[in-house]
């Protein structure tokens, strides 16, 4: 059986956010929309105007002491 491989997203057109600790980009999100969910574990909410909300949540494991 062969291995399974990811491939590329397609590419970003128009403005882009980028995880202010991993550098992973992704496109821009709307205003109160969907947040990001970067990989590293960080949430970005997008509450209008630019401005920004972050949390972390780990992946796996959950909190410290849970």
């Amino acid at each position: 059986m062969a291995a399974v491989t990811y491939t590329a997203g397609p590419t970003l057109t128009g403005p882009t956010f980028t995880c202010s600790r991993c550098k992973r980009v992704y496109a821009y999100p709307v205003d109160h929309g969907k947040p990001i969910r970067c990989e590293c574990g960080w949430w970005y909410y997008n509450l209008g105007h630019g401005r920004f909300a972050e949390e972390y949540k780990p992946r796996i494991g959950g909190a410290p002491g849970s």
